[in-house]
């Protein structure tokens, strides 16, 4: 076979190879619950958070759900099992209606073609938590944002902050603690999903950062490397600066109460349809290329190698199940979509390195 033919195969084995396993590179959490993007201070943290002082908080708040589990707790067993906040990071105070900011670091996984999705979801009575992953289907949703893109981060930068906009629900009653989730949907071949758990002490006043455009938000420029090391005197001050809303300052809600196949925060159910055929023309696409592309490297007489357009056409199909799969769809829907993969990824090996992020170091 010619030399330039087992190269361009082996340039297309790579090349799908790579797609395959930097997908289950993904990895984040929450930094800062409610977070002040005007004064740039953070007023309230996530359970059991470590700070990025922690040279192991990679390995340690990551909390990650692989190949769609259903009885898995949604909360991580070891640092967020209960509400175990400190003076110096404590849970935030917010009232109902109120806006929060809630932050998390992109950690290399900027969109490029469409965007993957994070969801807050929440009990709205006081007694309960999230026990089981499998809650996120039947739980309401205060809110629904992009997890990296320009839009909502400070930088293309793989440790760019990045801000989820959402609004507290407005059927919580003030004196009572209650119960929330961020969760990612990164969408890859196994299905990988990540959480970070947290509390809300429900208050009828509370520091307000108030309603903003995120552009001007982001304009005012990234936190300082220390705004997630625990509360400083300025959060201190702040969180004390008290106001009780108006009902006109009040902010609506934007996302749909339940998670389900019929009422979701992704709901559109043709799209589910596209992205089942997204997925299962990269099953055809991609696998069988790479298949061929392998025994053909390995034939002794010259045969044709993946050509350009056939690489295109694998690498098109790749950026048409990112956009699919990120669309607006109900998560019942993700995982059908994401069931097509298990025959092929249950062959695929799994890299053994991890990515990990930078913890900030102290000043």
């Amino acid at each position: 076979m010619a030399k330039g033919h087992i190269a361009s195969a082996a340039i297309f084995v790579v090349a799908a190879m790579a797609f395959l396993s930097t997908s289950v590179l993904a990895h984040s959490w929450v930094d800062c619950v409610k977070y002040d993007p005007v004064n740039k201070v953070c007023l309230g943290y996530s359970r059991g958070y470590p700070t990025r002082l922690d040279p192991n908080i990679n390995t340690e708040y990551t909390y990650i759900f692989s190949n769609k589990p259903t009885t898995q707790a949604m909360c991580d067993p070891i640092q967020q099992s209960t509400m175990n906040y400190t003076a110096a990071l404590p849970m935030a105070t917010a009232q109902p209606g109120e806006t929060i900011y809630t932050t998390w670091e992109q950690n290399g996984h900027m969109a490029v073609a469409g965007t993957t999705k994070v969801y807050i979801y929440y009990y709205a009575d006081s007694t309960k938590e999230f026990m089981q992953v499998s809650e996120r289907l039947t739980a309401p949703v205060a809110g629904s944002f992009d997890f990296a893109s320009l839009s909502n981060c400070y930088s293309s930068q793989d440790n760019s902050v990045c801000l989820g906009q959402w609004v507290v629900p407005t059927n919580l009653v003030p004196g009572k603690t209650y119960h929330f989730v961020w969760f990612w949907y990164f969408p890859n071949p196994v299905g990988q999903w990540y959480s970070t758990c947290f509390d809300m002490n429900i208050q009828t006043s509370s520091h307000v950062v108030g309603t903003a455009d995120m552009a001007t938000l982001l304009k005012k420029g990234s936190p300082p490397d220390d705004y997630d090391y625990g509360l400083n005197a300025e959060a201190k001050s702040l969180i004390a600066d008290v106001t009780t809303l108006a009902k006109t300052d009040v902010a609506t809600p934007s996302s749909t109460p339940v998670e389900d196949a019929a009422s979701s925060p992704m709901a559109h159910a043709s799209s589910s349809a596209s992205a089942s055929g997204a997925i299962k023309a990269f099953d055809n696409i991609l696998g069988l290329a790479m298949a061929a592309a392998v025994a053909k490297a390995a034939e002794s007489t010259a045969s044709p190698s993946p050509s350009d357009d056939e690489m295109d056409a694998a690498t098109s199909t790749t950026n048409i199940y990112d956009v699919q799969l990120n669309s607006e769809i109900p998560a019942s829907s993700i995982d059908d979509v994401e069931s097509d993969y298990a025959t092929t990824v249950s062959a695929t090996p799994t890299p053994a390195a991890t990515k990990k992020c930078r913890p900030r170091p102290s000043k």
